[in-house]
């Protein structure tokens, strides 16, 4: 990607009227389009243009030289009028523009204001005229070709664009010149303020209006204060103003105090005069009865009723009257059709993104495009660009919100401002001068809303605050209902805030409804709430809730009804993290029951590094709270917890530290005779090393199956007996260990559910010593689609390496490093390096297959050095013979010294540099 801009000269053409030829000549338009395009093309081509897309019926070009861009327009032009075309159809007429400017050019595209200026000349000419901005006649003047000449057809303004531009026309004699007048905003009629700031983004939006404005006589945009519903509806005016013989109008409702006032304030707007003895609503019928008029009434929120009122007389008197409404509630009036506006467009916030992934949101193009109007050289960086991205999506791509944080670029860097924005009401001032009082602080704007409200209305509005990311209709009643609002009145409440659009509304297709409040909203409600002292009681009802919930969800993580569960659950994400934040310091007994039962299952939702991090900090927080006396179901929960923390530890292959809480589970579980859940730290512990058990920890794990059967541990059980079966296998006992793997196989089948992540390792050990290789291989793939359905990245990543273990030793080498590829990315991400170093072990056996001695060599050399660090060597007899084996090959191919250099150089590389290296660099 280049990353300058370019000074270029933009040519975009057009096909005048081809909508209604193609409706009324489909299959003759399919060959004259193909004429036009070919003479389109050839008229660029061979003027040194390189054409960048085609447009529906007409192009997009540049050249780097603006009297080229000029030739290939006279050039296409002419070609147009001498091609014969047939009288069915008459002549095809192409409009033309060029403009000189700058460009980011990306991705074989090109981006910036520049661009969309050309277009916008393009769009103001008829059929058969070229027109050029007067930075394009500043640069040919001096250099026309023979007998072409400028006309200057004045000044004129652009939709959607907010300064105004110096037309000229191409004549030449062999070109028509008479045309009509130039279709610009400067010859319809209308009151459309100039705007003085570029529209960025909300193409999606922009169609869906103008199709809804064809379809329907009254349109409500909806949404919060902020979100940009006004120049929204501006710049739809802007372009379907030519749709509205008698105009385009625009009604400014937001500094109107009193609701009798409207009537007049459309009147003064419509320059209409009062008549005496009438009822200006009266007036107002008799003169837009006949005409074919837009009328924008904007900010109708604190007048909705008397604007409803209004609009519906004028549209039952007014059949050829369109109304265009914005406000934060709908009209609620017969006709009307409401769009809700969202914010901007956000960056994906799923791991890391590209520099134009980022740029490619609109809320970062608009505060990339408000922060160049204070720094013009300001730019996306990758110094810069995931601070925009949080700032952007903490914003909730606000525009005001976001136009307001730019504004702070006079004084302090992005850093600073992301640093701030948990004050960002103090942070968010400072807006334009000119703008209404409330649009100069993000403070002002959510005021103006609050202050709508009606007590009831503000009291659950606040309420709702407590929850992070969302909440259910059933949450919002248990948690905010009490004697001042009962679960009726907050069901209605919440239809009412929803209505004025304080609370989002999300419809999935399978489920309930979602509710939730933009960020800045929420932390206002928030503000609000601790000001009203209610706020530890609700924090508490909160937790309450969602322990209540945890409870709940565990039942089912093991039960067919999983993934319906673990879905769920994730919806309810942040409000757990809440939640544990909050008990932890305040109430660590209640953490201590979501300890012990959502985070007993901490693999179906939580990444390894986050759960760990939540249940270091309870057990931490509660183990001096608990003796031997406590309620049984407390220290139960307890036991679950260090469970879950010895299972997290494993999953990320941190075996030293898991091996002593497993000793203390067994110790606690058998003090309080809960054997099932000794009888499975028993199983954790031998499975960190099941290759060379004593007789002594073969009985012990004969016992916990035992156990585990006997109690209906069957999560449990699965592991143990994948653990009994490796050790087994292990001491040359396969056709003893291969009943335990399938039994732990037809468990895990049970019901649809899906059980420990090892069932790979039973998997892959049936695999190998049965005939039915390839029944198997069907069987893990079915069962990583289930892991992948979870999103469980432990589950994906071990059915990945799963898989690529059986292809790589059957000699499918390439599909086999397409899996391990995957699996060694997401072992990386979870920060399990010995299984990291594993799979390293494995694309250096590919390297020797493959005859790249000396990568592989130093791969060996990488993941050497990694497993001493972690002391994790393997104890795996086939991954110990297979390493050898490899030594050796390598000895062979290279000679020894070779070798150990090679491995000495891959000693001094750390595992992750090795897995970038592999991954981007090793054919």
């Amino acid at each position: 990607m280049n990353s300058n801009p370019l000074t270029v000269t933009f040519l975009f053409t057009d096909l005048e009227s081809s909508t209604p030829l193609w409706e009324s000549h489909p299959e003759l338009m399919q060959e004259l389009s193909s004429r036009h395009d070919a003479l389109m093309r050839e008229a660029i081509e061979s003027h040194k243009g390189q054409v960048v897309k085609t447009t529906g019926d007409g192009f997009h070009a540049v050249f780097d030289v603006a009297t080229d861009g000029l030739a290939a327009a006279l050039a296409g032009q002419q070609a147009m009028v001498k091609e014969s075309w047939p009288a069915e159809t008459g002549p095809l007429r192409v409009r033309m523009g060029l403009h000189t400017g700058q460009s980011q050019p990306r991705d074989g595209d090109y981006y910036g204001s520049d661009v969309n200026r050309a277009a916008r000349v393009m769009g103001i000419a008829s059929g058969g005229q070229v027109l050029i901005s007067e930075a394009t006649a500043a640069l040919i003047r001096n250099a026309l070709p023979p007998q072409v000449s400028l006309s200057d057809l004045g000044q004129h303004r652009l939709k959607g664009l907010a300064a105004a531009e110096q037309i000229f026309q191409i004549c030449h004699p062999a070109l028509p010149h008479e045309f009509p007048p130039l279709k610009s905003l400067s010859v319809y009629k209308h009151n459309l303020p100039v705007q003085l700031s570029s529209f960025v983004g909300r193409e999606k939006e922009l169609t869906d209006v103008k199709r809804l404005l064809k379809e329907t006589h009254l349109l409500t945009l909806l949404g919060p204060g902020g979100t940009g519903k006004t120049r929204l509806m501006l710049e739809v005016a802007e372009e379907v103003v030519g749709d509205f013989a008698h105009g385009v109008w625009l009604v400014e409702l937001a500094p109107l105090t009193d609701p009798n006032l409207i009537p007049e304030r459309v009147a003064a707007a419509l320059s209409v005069q009062e008549q005496p003895g009438r009822a200006m609503s009266e007036t107002l019928v008799d003169y837009l009865r006949r005409k074919e008029t837009l009328l924008l009434l904007d900010n109708v929120e604190h007048l909705v009723r008397e604007c409803a009122e209004l609009a519906e007389h004028l549209l039952i008197h007014c059949p050829r009257l369109k109304i265009l409404v914005t406000g934060r509630e709908a009209l609620f009036i017969a006709g009307e059709t409401t769009l809700q506006i969202p914010s901007l467009s956000l960056p994906s916030g799923n791991g890391p993104s590209t520099l134009d992934e980022i740029r490619a949101s609109e809320s970062v193009q608009l505060f990339l495009a408000r922060a160049q109007d204070i720094h013009p050289n300001f730019e996306l960086s990758q110094a810069n660009a995931a601070t925009i991205a949080e700032i952007v999506r903490r914003l909730d791509g606000i525009p005001l919100a976001l136009e307001l944080a730019t504004a702070r670029t006079r004084l302090l860097t992005v850093d600073q401002i992301a640093e701030r924005l948990n004050d960002r009401f103090r942070l968010l001032t400072g807006g334009m001068r000119t703008a209404l009082p409330r649009q100069q602080t993000l403070q002002a704007l959510i005021d103006w809303s609050w202050n709508l409200l009606d007590d009831k209305e503000r009291l659950l509005m606040q309420r709702l605050s407590v929850f992070s990311g969302g909440w259910s209709l059933e949450a919002a009643q248990t948690v905010a209902s009490d004697n001042l609002l009962d679960e009726y009145e907050v069901f209605n409440l919440l239809e009412q805030l929803v209505n004025k659009s304080l609370v989002t509304v999300k419809y999935p297709a399978e489920g309930e409804a979602r509710y939730g409040m933009l960020e800045s909203i929420r932390q206002y409600g928030r503000d609000r709430l601790f000001e009203s002292n209610e706020g530890s009681a609700l924090r508490d009802r909160h937790a309450d809730y969602y322990a209540a919930f945890s409870e709940e969800a565990a039942l089912h993580l093991t039960r067919s009804s999983m993934l319906q569960f673990t879905a769920r659950i994730k919806l309810e994400l942040d409000n757990l993290r809440a939640v544990l934040a909050w008990t932890v310091e305040d109430r660590p007994v209640l953490a201590l029951r979501i300890g012990g039962s959502l985070l007993y299952y901490h693999y179906h939702w939580l990444t390894p590094r986050e759960a760990r991090f939540w249940l270091e900090s309870i057990i931490e927080r509660t183990r001096g709270l608990l003796n031997e006396e406590e309620p049984k179901v407390r220290m139960t929960d307890f036991i679950k917890a260090l469970i879950g923390l010895v299972s997290v530890n494993g999953i990320q292959g941190r075996y030293t530290v898991a091996l002593p809480i497993a000793e203390e589970i067994i110790q606690r579980a058998r003090n309080i005779g809960e054997s099932g859940y000794a009888a499975y730290a028993i199983a954790i512990k031998h499975l960190a090393h099941p290759f060379n058990m004593t007789r002594e920890e073969m009985l012990e794990l004969e016992e916990a199956i035992t156990i585990l059967r006997e109690k209906g541990f069957d999560v449990e059980l699965v592991l143990a007996l994948v653990a009994y079966g490796m050790a087994l296998d292990a001491q040359g006992k396969s056709d003893l260990a291969m009943p335990h793997f399938q039994e732990a196989v037809e468990i895990s089948r049970r019901g649809d559910s899906l059980f420990d992540t090892f069932i790979f390792f039973a998997l892959t050990r049936l695999a190998r010593s049965q005939d039915n290789l390839d029944e198997v291989k069907l069987d893990i793939l079915s069962t990583l689609e289930d892991y992948k359905a979870l999103n469980h990245k432990r589950g994906i990543a071990m059915g990945q390496s799963a898989m690529a273990h059986l292809l790589r030793e059957e000699g499918n080498l390439e599909e086999a490093e397409f899996y391990y590829r995957q699996s060694i990315v997401g072992w990386q991400e979870q920060g399990h390096l010995s299984a990291v170093a594993h799979q390293l072990e494995c694309f250096a056996f590919i390297a020797i297959a493959r005859g790249h001695y000396e990568h592989a060599a130093r791969l060996l050399g990488t993941t050497r050095e990694t497993r001493q660090q972690l002391d994790a060597l393997s104890e795996d007899p086939q991954e110990i013979e297979e390493l050898a084996l490899a030594l050796e090959q390598l000895a062979d191919a290279m000679g020894e010294e070779e070798r150990d250099k090679a491995m000495a150089e891959g000693k001094l590389i750390d595992v992750d540099s090795a897995v970038e290296i592999y991954l981007n660099e090793i054919p």
